[in-house]
């Protein structure tokens, strides 16, 4: 997907306290963000002086102002130039001397961004429950992995690879057949469900009870599992948040938030879910290329273990504007 499509939606470029009243830079779509904390928030530009094209992250904070470290041109929050220090302090300051600013937003204890106008709202958790009184979250797992956006989160909504790359904790191989499932469209996503014995101790009692799998994707990279323990009522809701630094460079933020054990120590999840991404971080970045093909023919695809994948890449065509994917291969 061209990274130019990409521009109009939130980002997560960072936890908030990543940010600070000193700048910092990030990297978001094959280009650089530089991020700053003042008394009104967070302000981010692209992290380039428009003057002689320095890197305003090495610059510094002065009076609420990013000041660029090269010849001191002096930045307020909107992004434009309020001091060119090399001019006598009267003179006119150019219309065009602005730093290009974008669109910032705090949620979920994560810094947003949007380099233009957003087409959507920053991904919702599903029913909106992060934060409610019952349910405790916390961030369980960050780390760049040398894959694409669209590889990384294509692997988190896949499910016919657990009795392989996670066999013993969500499947296992005697249990690898994939009944027909319905993939259902959503405005901004997909929606699907199964039901399977996860043999964990953690989520399915070593297999004795059913577990109810409920995938949420939101186009582009953001994708929440639900896990419903039949008969419990426990919920756990997993969630990838995925930053595209580059085509082939990804920062994943995976979220856990339950609605039980809210006196165990978090670990207990989060120890879990850093292991199946250990696995999983192992294959993806194995994949061949590191972005999805363009043209389904480039893979062989399954129609039943691969629907929800398949749609996924259908919706991302139609994001980039690009020809849409053919119909199912075998």
């Amino acid at each position: 997907m061209a990274q130019q499509a990409l521009a109009a939606f939130w980002h997560p470029i960072a936890t908030v306290e990543d940010v600070t009243d000193q700048p910092k830079r990030f990297e978001v779509l094959d280009d650089y963000v530089v991020a700053f904390r003042d008394e009104f928030g967070v302000a981010a530009f692209r992290d380039l002086c428009i003057h002689r094209g320095a890197a305003l992250s090495l610059g510094w904070v002065r009076n609420g102002n990013l000041v660029c470290p090269y010849h001191g041109w002096r930045y307020d929050r909107t992004g434009a130039c309020v001091r060119i220090p090399s001019r006598p302090v009267d003179s006119s300051i150019p219309s065009s001397a602005k730093a290009q600013a974008y669109r910032v937003r705090e949620k979920y204890g994560l810094v947003w961004v949007a380099m233009e106008e957003p087409r959507d709202e920053i991904p919702l958790f599903p029913n909106d429950i992060y934060g409610l009184p019952g349910w405790k979250s916390f961030i369980s797992y960050r780390a760049v992995w040398n894959t694409s956006a669209a590889r990384a989160v294509e692997n988190f909504m896949d499910f016919s690879h657990f009795p392989y790359v996670h066999e013993g904790l969500l499947g296992t191989e005697d249990t690898a057949e994939i009944a027909p499932y319905t993939v259902e469209n959503l405005d901004n996503g997909l929606h699907y469900w199964l039901e399977q014995e996860e043999p964990s101790d953690l989520y399915g009692a070593g297999g004795s009870q059913k577990v109810r799998y409920e995938y949420t994707l939101v186009v582009p990279f953001t994708i929440h599992l639900k896990k419903i323990e039949i008969g419990t009522g426990r919920e756990t809701i997993i969630t990838q948040f995925t930053l595209p630094r580059t085509e082939t460079t990804t920062e994943l933020f995976v979220f856990i938030v339950r609605n039980h054990s809210l006196d165990a120590p978090d670990s207990t999840f989060g120890d879990f879910t850093t292991t199946i991404m250990k696995q999983d971080r192992t294959i993806v970045e194995s994949q061949r290329p590191e972005k999805l093909p363009d043209s389904l023919r480039e893979e062989l695809h399954i129609k039943v273990p691969d629907a929800a994948s398949l749609l996924y890449r259908q919706r991302l065509s139609a994001l980039a504007e690009v020809e849409a994917f053919g119909p199912y291969g075998a």
